[in-house]
C-alpha cells in the first residue's frame, strides 16, 4: 500500500519513528549482550557499570538519557551517547524505509534486515565481530520474504530464490578471492570472514548489479572512517584496524533507498 494520503503518511511516519526508537534501544541492548556473554533471552536491563536493574523511567528512549544528563541514576557513571544516537538513527532508518516502500512486504523485509545490520554494526564496532547468528538471521528474513511473496502470488518464489542465490554467489566469490590475494600480498588479514559473509547476504537481497554500487559506497565509507580514525572497541586495538561491517551496513541502507534508481540511471547512460 502506497502512502498517497497525507494523513496516512503522517500516521505511518509517527508509528515507524516510535517503533524505531523502541527497537533501537532493544537492539543496542541485544548487541551489548552478544559481545559480553549475557543471555539475549533472559534477564532484565541493567546499568553496564553498577549492574543495577533499570526501572521503567530509565528505559524511555532518548528521553531517559537526556533527563538523567547522560548518567546512571544509581551509580552516577556516564551512560554512553551511543544509546540515544542508536535510538534516533534506528528511528530515521525505519521512517525512511516506510516512506520509500509504503506498507508492503518489501518494507517489512528491509526493516527487519536493517535491524540485523544495526546489531552486527554495533558488535563489529565493539569487538571486531560479526556474529554468525546475525548472518543467519538476515538469511532467514530473506527466505521468509520469498515465501511470503510466493504465498501471496506477488512473485514466483523459486525464481526469486534462484535469483537471490545467484546474486549472493556472484558478489561473494570475487570478493573472497580478492581478499585471499590481498591477505597473501599484505601478509595479514585484509577482509574479515564476517565481512565476506555479509556481502554474500547483501547479494541475496540486492543482486549483483546493485551490489556493485553497494561495494563502492561501502569502500568510500570505510575510507572515510579510516581518515576519521574510527576503530573498534575490542581489547588490544590495532589503530590500523577498521571494522568494515558498519560501512557495509550503511551502504546497504543507502542501496535500499536509492540503489535501484542509481543502477537504472547508470545503465541508461549506455542505452541512450
Amino acid at each position: 500500500m502506497q502512502l498517497d494520503s497525507p494523513l496516512l503518511l503522517g500516521y505511518v511516519v509517527c508509528v515507524a519513528g516510535i517503533l524505531g526508537l523502541v527497537m533501537g534501544s532493544f537492539l543496542n541492548c541485544l548487541a551489548w549482550r552478544m559481545t559480553h556473554g549475557e543471555s539475549v533471552l533472559h534477564g532484565r536491563s541493567h546499568c553496564t557499570s553498577c549492574g543495577h536493574v533499570l526501572g521503567p523511567r530509565d528505559l524511555v528512549p532518548v528521553l531517559s538519557w537526556a533527563l538523567s544528563r547522560g548518567r546512571c541514576r544509581y551509580c552516577g557513571e556516564r551512560v554512553s551517547w551511543r544509546y540515544p544516537a542508536t535510538e534516533l538513527f534506528t528511528a530515521i532508518v525505519y521512517v525512511s524505509l516506510a516512506v520509500r516502500y509504503g506498507l508492503t512486504l518489501e518494507m517489512l523485509e528491509l526493516v527487519a534486515f536493517a535491524s540485523v545490520l544495526l546489531v552486527l554494526s554495533l558488535t563489529d564496532l565493539d569487538e571486531y565481530l560479526i556474529p554468525n547468528a546475525t548472518i543467519v538471521a538476515a538469511m532467514l528474513v530473506r527466505v521468509a520474504y520469498i515465501v511470503a511473496m510466493g504465498a501471496t502470488g506477488q512473485a514466483d518464489a523459486m525464481a526469486l530464490l534462484r535469483d537471490s542465490l545467484v546474486g549472493g554467489v556472484v558478489v561473494a566469490v570475487p570478493i573472497l578471492l580478492l581478499a585471499l590475494v590481498m591477505d597473501r600480498v599484505l601478509g595479514r588479514e585484509s577482509l574479515g570472514g564476517g565481512d565476506v559473509k555479509l556481502l554474500f547476504v547483501a547479494g541475496l537481497y540486492f543482486g549483483w548489479q546493485q551490489c556493485l554500487f553497494l561495494v563502492v559506497v561501502a569502500c568510500v565509507l570505510g575510507l572515510l572512517l579510516a581518515v576519521l580514525g574510527v576503530n573498534g572497541g575490542g581489547d588490544g586495538d590495532d589503530p590500523h584496524l577498521i571494522p568494515f561491517g558498519p560501512s557495509i551496513a550503511l551502504a546497504c541502507w543507502i542501496t535500499m533507498l536509492v540503489g535501484g534508481q542509481v543502477v537504472t540511471w547508470y545503465v541508461g547512460l549506455f542505452m541512450g
